[in-house]
């Protein structure tokens, strides 16, 4: 086990950890850019680390997130994440569930 510095990561896309219970990943966005729709089979989180991204859901739930903000959520809702200049974004996915 080694901490990580994620002001140190130099790429725009990191797994941090995975294992059979949740991965963790580092995404740095620049304006306009990030994740189209998509879903996953499990829970989800996400934190900004800095700048500020919008989150969009299916179901039609929005969210303007900026740093600092923690979101938990049902990552089986189709959603995307936009980022609103660049923003840098911690996003834990959960085992998929059965």
């Amino acid at each position: 086990m080694n901490p990580i510095n994620i002001n140190n990561i130099v790429t725009n896309r990191e797994f941090l950890v995975e294992n059979e219970k949740f991965k963790t990943l580092f995404f740095k966005f620049e304006d306009g850019k990030g994740l189209p729709n998509h879903s996953h089979n499990g829970y989800a989180t996400i934190q900004v680390v800095s700048g500020t991204v919008d989150i969009e859901f299916k179901d039609g739930e929005k969210f303007e997130l900026k740093e600092g903000d923690f979101l938990p959520f049902d990552a089986r809702i189709e959603h995307n994440v936009i980022s609103k200049g660049t923003s840098k974004v911690l996003v834990t996915i959960s085992q998929s569930l059965s």
